[in-house]
């Protein structure tokens, strides 16, 4: 069984909802996340264009389709930590861990943290891809890191016991971040830079960061961020980035944050392409995932490894920060 470290499909349920449809993750996600063997993820609120342009009312409006689907889906159930995921396993219901993709909506207001964690998030990215009052993404102007409201939000998170996410951060912002020094750092959804030059993916001394923070980052198949070209964006140049991870930090910070958004349209991931399609070839959706972790052992990883990419490398982490 596999955990996934980030889904986006929390954005699917609001349009559906706000276009009239109900019981979207049982009509259109849950089967495909059994067949893919997936037990639970991170799904996160995500302000998607064009709703970036006003992200207060497209939080809200996300954390009302959320509270809403949930109220009637039988068959999934959100959680806040260890002992509520277990328990969900036990029950046969696939589990959700809330995050936030960025914190635009909450403005400059960080008191909207605490509202964020009475809703029951337990992860933040403090931006996606643009610059806001707390830090600069990977799209924002590479000079600018950490604000001064950042560092408190960066702190914050880290008091509340949140999982702090340095996916879609400048470099600027996540030095800033790990200077901070308050508690471990993850890359939800990032790859190795030294394999795909793209500001998504880590460097080598952030790797190593994130390890000595004793941090976890999660394997990405948004397909620029796995190969150069079209041809190199497959399954075999994903798992060659598990292997370069896994050799350059240790297969106990590995993880899966797959980042699949076949689902959406538009530009679903801020990409730093012009590409038509967002998927890595043998792995366009989740249904795919129990193919690639076959491979993975062709690629030289025992079985103990895998247990701990799919699953148990995650669950770790969330014990040590969220309890």
């Amino acid at each position: 069984m596999f955990f996934d470290g980030h889904s986006d499909i929390f954005t699917d349920v609001t349009v559906r909802r706000l276009k009239g449809e109900t019981q979207v993750l049982k009509n259109h996600h849950l089967p495909r996340l059994k067949q893919g063997h997936m037990e639970g993820g991170c799904f996160v609120l995500w302000i998607d264009p064009p709703h970036d342009v006003n992200p207060a009312k497209r939080m809200h409006e996300l954390m009302q389709c959320i509270k809403d689907e949930m109220a009637e889906c039988e068959e999934a159930v959100l959680v806040h930590n260890l002992a509520e995921i277990e328990a969900a396993k036990k029950a046969g219901k696939f589990y959700i861990l809330l995050g936030m993709e960025g914190l635009s909506g909450i403005g400059e207001d960080l008191s909207q943290i605490d509202m964020l964690y009475e809703f029951g998030v337990r992860h933040a990215m403090l931006t996606w891809n643009e610059q806001n009052a707390l830090a600069s993404g990977a799209k924002g102007n590479p000079n600018c890191g950490l604000t001064q409201l950042g560092k408190k939000a960066v702190r914050m998170l880290h008091e509340k016991h949140m999982l702090v996410d340095v996916s879609h951060t400048n470099e600027r912002t996540f030095w800033d971040m790990a200077k901070i020094n308050a508690g471990p750092l993850m890359a939800s959804h990032s790859n190795a830079r030294a394999l795909v030059d793209v500001p998504r993916n880590l460097t080598d001394a952030q790797l190593l960061e994130i390890r000595d923070t004793h941090g976890i980052v999660g394997l990405n198949s948004f397909n620029i961020m796995v190969g150069n070209t079209i041809s190199e964006q497959t399954v075999t140049h994903l798992i060659a980035h598990a292997v370069y991870i896994a050799d350059k930090i240790g297969v106990e910070h590995l993880a899966f944050g797959f980042d699949f958004c076949e689902f959406l349209e538009g530009d679903t991931a801020g990409s730093f392409s012009d590409q038509e399609n967002t998927f890595t070839i043998g792995l366009e959706d989740c249904t795919k995932v129990p193919a690639m972790v076959e491979k993975m052992k062709t690629a030289g990883f025992s079985q103990r490894e895998l247990d701990m990419i799919s699953r148990g490398n995650w669950m770790n982490f969330l014990q040590r920060v969220i309890g």
